[in-house]
């Protein structure tokens, strides 16, 4: 009777001895597990909001002022601001004419609704006209955009590159500055077929 106690004693020890061990075992594996989720987590993105295939018109009196198209779109709520990837603005103006700038990544800046461009600007301007650059930036507020990188404008008559550009959209006027290059092309007007 004494040796089936100790035998039984010994079997409960055993067995609480395991159960302590696969426990402590459990314990380690999910904070390992814990850990590497939130270092997957915090490398992965800080975005609030992540959304594939972005479009947003923005209206003024019912009428569009402008339309931001990306591909994909974060938002980082703390910063208000939304991270974009191929970005396309259109720009529209009074008379119905249009301003495309298309981009590789992009920031909205939810508070301001300014757009900054970056990583191969490229902007088709109406009557023919194209401007490539590195970095563009549309102020919501004054309706312009302006850019202190090398732009290279090209057009009917005209080839031009400048280090900093600015296009004022109610206006339609644009400006180039900055060891300013240009050549201009006048071709001999057209004449009118005979019939």
């Amino acid at each position: 009777m004494v040796l089936s106690r100790k035998i039984a004693q010994g079997l409960i020890l055993a067995l609480a001895l395991g159960l302590t061990a696969m426990l402590v075992l459990g314990i380690w594996r999910g904070k390992t597990q814990q850990k590497e989720q939130v270092a997957q987590q915090g490398e992965s993105t800080d975005a609030a909001m992540k959304l594939s295939d972005m479009e947003y018109t923005e209206m003024q009196e019912g009428r569009q002022l402008w339309t931001l198209k990306a591909t994909e779109a974060r938002y980082f709520q703390d910063e208000q601001k939304t991270e974009l990837s191929a970005v396309h603005l259109t720009l529209y103006l009074e008379d119905g004419d249009q301003v495309l700038l298309e981009s590789k990544k992009g920031i909205l800046f939810a508070g301001t609704k300014n757009i900054e461009l970056s990583d191969t600007v490229r902007a088709t301007l109406p009557r023919g006209y194209t401007l490539s650059t590195e970095k563009a930036f549309y102020d919501h507020q004054v309706k312009a955009i302006h850019s202190d990188t090398l732009l290279h404008l090209k057009g009917p008559d005209i080839d031009l590159q400048g280090n900093q550009w600015r296009f004022q959209i109610p206006e339609r006027q644009g400006t180039v500055e900055g060891q300013v290059q240009a050549t201009v092309v006048l071709l001999p007007p057209n004449t009118q077929p005979s019939q």
